[in-house]
């Protein structure tokens, strides 16, 4: 594939979220995207029939390269995070949870400054270690239709 030089961070980004949104609706999955991105950008969504539907709101991180970031700020909110690389060439998708996220950079960012002054951490130059540590979780597909299952239905009370 072409692609233009100096491909811009947003474009990335829509280009990954476009991406994933495709892989999960071939997946079974029905997807929405919020209009304001207020640390959600795409939901997962299942019709139930009478019960309603079940909803799960996903934090995606894309990038034209293998990187991996965290923000404390997703601590404790139960979105998954996912992280779609090489989105201009091969994309592949790694999903977590907040705590997996976390235990893939391990002490690697605990002692930082950026992650004990300002709470969030990024790795830019993917090593064959995280490399290693991020394995188990790309294409959790089954992981995400479990996730989905687990959430309430709209019919709930």
């Amino acid at each position: 594939m072409d692609v233009a030089p100096n491909v811009s961070s947003a474009t990335v980004e829509v280009a990954g979220r476009n991406w994933l949104t495709a892989q999960l609706l071939m997946r079974g999955f029905e997807v929405a995207t919020p209009v304001v991105d207020r640390g959600v950008d795409l939901i997962v969504f299942k019709e139930v029939g009478e019960e309603g539907i079940r909803a799960l709101p996903l934090q995606l991180k894309c990038a034209s390269a293998e990187t991996f970031s965290l923000d404390r700020k997703y601590e404790g909110r139960g979105i998954p995070l996912v992280y779609v690389w090489d989105v201009l060439g091969q994309p592949t998708a790694h999903f977590l949870t907040y705590a997996e996220a976390f235990a893939v950079l391990g002490t690697q960012a605990a002692g930082t400054r950026s992650w004990t002054e300002g709470g969030k951490y990024s790795v830019t130059t993917v090593g064959s270690g995280l490399r290693a540590r991020l394995a188990p979780y790309t294409g959790r597909w089954g992981w995400l239709h479990e996730r989905l299952g687990d959430q309430p239905t709209s019919g709930s009370h």
